[in-house]
């Protein structure tokens, strides 16, 4: 199976709706100041980690992840609990979306 076969849509859309579901249960957890968010955002660094698995995987790429995303993602598994962490995770979703997009243009050129 090609690399391109194994990002589509309908492969990571899953991830990125259930980031949906998971983060609109986090803005209303950090609205109340409810400590279960901590709880919550395991979850979301969980599917995290899953995603980027699913798309190294399919890359063949070790490395593949958005800008400085370990760090990131480090400082967000620090402070489940934050606020800022939950933002931190939100932009590392969004920018692995892009990421995966601008990824696919360049499968699809390569075998044009």
């Amino acid at each position: 199976m090609k690399s391109s076969q194994k990002l589509t849509k309908e492969q990571l859309d899953p991830y990125f709706l259930e980031w949906d579901r998971i983060a609109a249960d986090l803005t209303i957890l950090h609205r109340q100041r409810n400590k279960r968010s901590k709880e919550v955002i395991q979850a979301g660094i969980e599917l995290y980690h899953q995603l980027l698995a699913h798309c190294r995987e399919a890359l063949q790429d070790s490395g593949f992840q958005p800008l400085n995303g370990s760090e990131r993602l480090s400082f967000v598994e620090s402070s489940p609990g934050t606020y800022a962490a939950y933002r931190q995770l939100d932009e590392l979703f969004s920018e692995l979306k892009k990421t995966i997009a601008r990824k696919r243009i360049d499968l699809k050129r390569l075998n044009e």
